[in-house]
């Protein structure tokens, strides 16, 4: 099938005496992750021109990374994260004296980051490359896939307390879709802090997603109580499945900020939490106010949520105009 042609009609400015320039259409911009500063090349094709993103890996350097210096294998995993998170690509991993068990660590880390690759070099030594193209990645995309995975362990949550057993793996897949999505839009977050392209709607989606993450450990950890005191409780079942429900509406909301959508989801999350103050007060077993009271943390935190994006609303030029102006 032939990809159907865009064509955005645009009119030459003027750069200075004889410069001649023309904007891109956002669009094509946004779909590519392009920034201002980013080469590109512009190919010339007789009768047109044809503008070619520069390929990630041109400005990519090779690294070497003294992880036995961290002593603890462990340690030298979590730093993994932190090369992924910074877009550290091409590293040689000196596991000097960690032998099986660092190589091992490693390769478990890297199955919870998207296009980590962890190559064993030798006894002592690893290659970590990153195979993830971010200009073709759409950070809205990994917002919804947050959500998508926060609100899948709410859905854990309904089902174990509705009496249903969980498969034996359904806990950490869970786990670590949670922590892939985390990852990924913390690389987004560092490489729009080091371009300096950090707005106020930028700044409520950095805490957007920062707490959703934290909404997600905590369904986690109500999670694991219900599953360790094979807890069977339809209240907490019926919390936890409007708390699915109303997890992507935020998610949505966090992706691409809206004050219309900010409403609707505060009323349900303000009716929400009223409902759990009730439960909580009415609960006779010790156990089921336990869990209901991590979801009741859960919906709270959702709350911070809501005050990032219309702080983040605010502020903009859609409703705060200077004076004079």
């Amino acid at each position: 099938m032939v990809k159907a042609l865009s064509v955005t009609p645009r009119k030459l400015q003027r750069l200075g005496l004889s410069s001649l320039v023309v904007t891109l259409p956002r669009r094509w911009v946004e779909a590519h992750g392009l920034k201002p500063g980013d080469l590109v090349y512009v190919i010339d094709e007789g009768d047109r021109l044809r503008i070619v993103p520069a390929q990630p890996s041109e400005a990519r350097k090779s690294y070497r990374f003294d992880a036995y210096k961290l002593a603890m294998p462990q340690l030298a995993s979590a730093a993994l994260t932190c090369l992924y998170v910074n877009n550290l690509n091409d590293v040689i991993v000196d596991l000097k004296g960690m032998g099986e068990e660092g190589l091992k660590h490693l390769k478990q880390t890297s199955m919870r980051l998207l296009g980590l690759e962890v190559t064993q070099l030798d006894s002592e030594r690893a290659s970590v490359r990153i195979v993830l193209d971010d200009s073709r990645a759409d950070p809205k995309m990994a917002i919804k896939g947050l959500g998508s995975a926060v609100g899948n362990i709410a859905e854990l949550l309904r089902r174990a307390s509705s009496g249903e057993a969980l498969g034996s793996d359904e806990v950490e897949v869970a786990t670590a879709e949670l922590l892939k999505y985390q990852h990924l839009i913390m690389r987004h977050v560092v490489s729009s802090v080091s371009e300096g392209v950090i707005d106020t709607r930028v700044q409520g989606t950095i805490v957007g997603t920062a707490v959703l993450g934290v909404v997600g450990n905590v369904l986690l950890e109500a999670l694991k109580l219900a599953q360790r005191w094979s807890l069977r409780s339809s209240r907490v079942a019926e919390v936890a499945g409007q708390l699915r429900d109303l997890i992507p509406m935020v998610s949505a909301m966090v992706a691409q900020p809206s004050v219309k959508r900010l409403h609707e989801a505060s009323l349900t999350a303000l009716s929400l939490s009223a409902w759990l103050e009730d439960l909580l007060g009415s609960s006779q077993d010790p156990k089921e106010a336990a869990v209901l009271s991590k979801v009741d943390d859960a919906v709270r935190d959702l709350m911070i949520v809501f005050s990032a994006i219309l702080c983040s609303a605010v502020l903009s030029e859609d409703y705060l105009h200077a004076e004079g102006a």
